[in-house]
């Protein structure tokens, strides 16, 4: 059994690949152990994004037009204004996109401040760790994974 402390947010980013991981290479066994592994995982992902999500709901901006109609319209403006199209078209005005974008710099920086203690919480986990021939056929399993990926899982579920 291997004991360890990760941080939140760590452990969040290692559920999500995990569970969208493929076992085609992999031995029964070692496909249990990881499957184990993400359900270990799970409960403190899942309250993590559930924390993220209401932080983001209740520090909304009040914006005249709603705040996500407005960043709906943010969005068309600067694909408009990105791909040199015709602005007169373009949802929203210049002046009002740049106080938007203002906001949504200072709203996503609230949010962050926010959950900033709960994603560098470090939890305790315990869990059947894979050997180096397991994650190695995790890894050929998963051709698609990014090195950051990789190195995420290696500190995490490796013996």
């Amino acid at each position: 059994m291997k004991e360890i402390n990760v941080k939140t947010s760590e452990i969040l980013a290692a559920y999500n690949v995990l569970n969208g991981a493929k076992f085609g290479s992999m031995d029964d066994a070692d496909k249990v152990k990881v499957w184990k592994i993400a359900r270990a995982l799970k409960p403190v992902a899942t309250k993590f994004e559930e924390d993220d999500r209401d932080a983001r709901e209740k520090l909304k901006p009040e914006v005249e037009g709603g705040f996500d109609e407005t960043l709906i319209k943010a969005q068309e403006y600067f694909k408009l204004h990105s791909e040199k199209g015709d602005m007169s078209k373009a949802p929203i005005g210049a002046a009002q996109y740049d106080a938007f974008i203002k906001q949504l710099n200072e709203y996503n920086m609230l949010v962050d401040k926010a959950i900033e203690e709960f994603a560098n919480k470090e939890v305790k986990l315990s869990f059947e760790p894979l050997s180096e021939e397991a994650f190695g056929k995790l890894m050929t399993s998963n051709p698609d994974w990014k090195m950051a990926q990789v190195m995420l899982l290696d500190g995490i579920i490796n013996e």
